[in-house]
């Protein structure tokens, strides 16, 4: 593997996401005059919403349930413990089971249609199975975490080629992948806090990479764990974080978790785009404040003074941007068009796992969540009115 050698986004970049953007000249008015589009003097666009959703004569969009996977005693749909997802470009998904060590693959009707992979070290085996990605025209990827090694498949569980990657001293549970429009593969290096961007097809030449900034380490906290004298490093809750995801473009997103306002841009570093929503960051302050801070033993003067506001960027193959604003379990989600307009907050008709990643199509989101007892269960949404 080649690793591409220019970082594309500095301290200074960082920097750039933390404090709030002037909008310049050249003003454009859409036809409702609701959402401003500003150009700014570096070609850079601004899309400035107003918190309130821009809706046709239907009003907003909601999802609903339109299939459900898995069961408490079968053989191919009772999931020990779901790591990640992918859906190829006929409806088929594919289920990585970390617990089982192998991907599972069923039709767009559910039907399981086969299995492959197993626990071990050799070529379509895995010790530890932490995420996978679809690659048109026909290639899954998949990545084991233990053996830094990823393996390619085609739909039927053929192992095309295998490759060791560098991924660094950190791990990531589950392993975030992305493929974009053009077909190349984009991976994250927590360890060396990278994305790096890679060819299409089974091959795998990187051809450039990104270095997402590290958060102070003011905002980091350490805890014992247990008494084994090791200590583990956190971060101080409602801290600001850099969010991000790959677009369909092959541009990245990224937002300040704490500022409504994201910002596609490029390898290279250029920002091309900032959608903006003119919400309120709630205050954090009180009972709340005092508790927080006695929950993780620190003074309160160390949490910052307002929460978070973004949680995490999806995007979608028709260039929707899709936020998560929740904590916990994902109840809705925050809606951008293609344009950046506000399309409103579009709700889930059961609670969505924020692990495995959700994976979004055009209009639909497959992903896992769980009934009252805590199983597991694949399900596909799809917009309706």
């Amino acid at each position: 593997m080649q690793t591409a050698s220019r970082i594309g986004f500095s301290a200074v970049g960082a920097v750039a996401l933390l404090v709030s953007m002037t909008v310049g000249a050249e003003a454009q008015q859409p036809g409702d005059g609701r959402v401003r589009v500003d150009t700014l003097a570096d070609g850079r666009i601004v899309v400035s919403n107003p918190d309130s959703p821009q809706t046709g004569p239907r009003g907003v969009s909601t999802f609903v349930e339109e299939l459900r996977i898995g069961s408490l005693d079968g053989t191919c749909d009772a999931f020990g413990d779901v790591a990640s997802l992918a859906v190829d470009g006929d409806g088929r998904i594919y289920v990585a089971d970390r617990q089982a060590r192998a991907i599972r693959v069923f039709a767009p009707q559910g039907e399981c249609v086969r299995t492959f992979g197993r626990s071990g070290e050799g070529p379509g085996e895995f010790r530890w199975l932490e995420g996978i990605a679809w690659q048109p025209p026909g290639y899954l990827w998949a990545i084991d975490a233990i053996q830094s090694r990823l393996t390619v498949f085609d739909s039927l569980g053929t192992v095309l080629a295998t490759h060791p990657v560098n991924l660094g001293p950190g791990a990531s549970m589950p392993w975030p992948l992305w493929v974009d429009a053009g077909g190349s593969l984009h991976i994250w290096l927590q360890g060396f806090r990278s994305l790096v961007k890679y060819g299409s097809g089974p091959g795998l030449d990187s051809l450039d990479s990104f270095r997402v900034p590290e958060i102070p380490r003011e905002l980091y906290t350490q805890t014992n764990v247990g008494n084994t004298g090791i200590s583990a490093r956190s971060t101080i809750p409602y801290s600001p974080a850099i969010r991000w995801t790959v677009s369909p473009a092959g541009n990245l997103w990224l937002a300040n978790s704490s500022t409504y306002a994201i910002h596609e841009t490029t390898y290279a570093g250029d920002t091309l785009r900032t959608v903006q929503l003119d919400r309120r960051v709630p205050r954090l302050e009180g009972r709340e404040r005092d508790s927080i801070a006695a929950a993780i033993g620190i003074a309160a003067r160390r949490l910052p003074a307002r929460k978070s506001v973004v949680e995490r960027i999806r995007s979608s193959p028709d260039g929707w941007l899709w936020i998560e604003t929740d904590k916990g379990a994902i109840r809705a989600w925050d809606v951008f068009d293609e344009r950046g307009y506000y399309m409103g907050r579009v709700a889930s008709p059961v609670p969505i796992e924020k692990e495995p990643f959700p994976v979004f199509g055009r209009g639909t989101v497959t992903a896992v969540t769980r009934d009252e007892l805590g199983v597991q269960y694949v399900v596909r949404l799809r917009l309706g009115w």
